[in-house]
């Protein structure tokens, strides 16, 4: 969206932010409820090793994106991968069990 549209920056940057908060407390809330109290150490770990190790490994290939294909590439890359990323939250959705008629 931002590659087409550059003027809709805020918006994207305020539905970031709506985003951010709501794993935020996803990622506390939820395995909270679904384990035990002894669990939830390991459980958040394991939740959280694969963004940590993306977040420290982003920058170098981030950096070596923008290096040797130049600004619109990394924002076309970019631009990719969240398009991708909405393609596997949408399959995601597709895979789960859906809710009970009561719930």
């Amino acid at each position: 969206m931002l590659a087409l549209f550059p003027h809709m920056a805020l918006l994207s940057m305020v539905l970031y932010g709506a985003g951010n908060g709501l794993r935020a407390i996803v990622r506390g809330t939820l395995p909270l409820t679904m384990v035990k109290p002894e669990e939830y150490a390991v459980v958040v770990g394991r939740m959280a090793r694969p963004a940590l190790i993306g977040q420290a490994l982003t920058p170098v290939a981030g950096g070596y994106v923008f290096e040797m294909m130049g600004p619109a590439a990394t924002l076309w890359l970019l631009c990719g991968l969240a398009v991708l990323n909405v393609l596997l939250v949408a399959l995601l959705k597709k895979a789960l069990p859906a809710p009970p008629a009561g719930a």
